[in-house]
């Protein structure tokens, strides 16, 4: 069971909840139907995407308890042919270091959906980075992520303005790991993206124990 520290707040896990109720109706016969079950176990999946000209390059890292498994990640550049060409793909492979090319088609995204499960997912500026990434799992899929979900930005920003609370705070994962002290490669490839806002959560989290005890 994963640990009241995990929760950003009640209304993470809520939103998942009913999110979840809604579809797992709806998808109760289908091969998918065991992902709108709840999470009964203490993992936890970071989300990091990225979209341009045709190409996606997501990148999911499994955290277990306060580790993050980097072995243990889905990282991968989507490419939909109908719009995707061979400079937009190499684009995302210098920027995104996204080395391994899919086709945005229902395998794989049903391997991504598979690798997630219904683990509870964390990210950073999530639901703006997810967007993609939820449209086109709907059209291939028929669904979006069901499961519950932290945003990493929301929860720094509530932690700052604890500390200052009439202080203008930008939403960039890079000074966000600079103000807690994060050390981190350069968030703007997927994979380190994704890892980066593990840590970040991690240490948040870390910070709301200790400001409880």
């Amino acid at each position: 069971m994963i640990s009241r520290h995990y929760l950003d707040a009640p209304f993470a896990w809520l939103g998942g909840m009913l999110r979840r109720g809604s579809e797992r109706r709806r998808y109760a016969a289908s091969p998918y139907a065991w992902l709108f079950q709840p999470y009964l176990g203490n993992e936890l999946v970071a989300l990091a995407c990225f979209a341009h000209h045709g190409v996606m390059s997501v990148a999911a890292v499994t955290l277990r308890q306060h580790q993050v498994l980097t072995s243990r990640a889905w990282v991968a550049a989507l490419i939909e042919d109908a719009c995707g060409s061979d400079a937009a793909e190499r684009r995302h492979q210098l920027l995104y270091s996204v080395e391994a090319t899919k086709p945005l088609n229902i395998e794989s995204l049903r391997s991504l959906v598979e690798f997630i499960g219904n683990r509870p997912i964390i990210g950073w500026q999530l639901d703006q980075r997810l967007a993609p990434l939820e449209q086109a799992l709907r059209h291939h899929l028929g669904f979006g992520l069901p499961n519950a979900r932290v945003d990493v930005t929301k929860l720094h920003q509530r932690h700052l303005r604890r500390l200052h609370p009439q202080a203008e705070h930008a939403a960039e994962l890079a000074r966000a790991l600079d103000c807690w002290q994060v050390p981190s490669k350069t968030p703007q490839r997927a994979l380190e993206d994704a890892t980066a806002s593990a840590l970040l959560y991690l240490r948040l989290q870390r910070n709301e124990v200790d400001t409880v005890s």
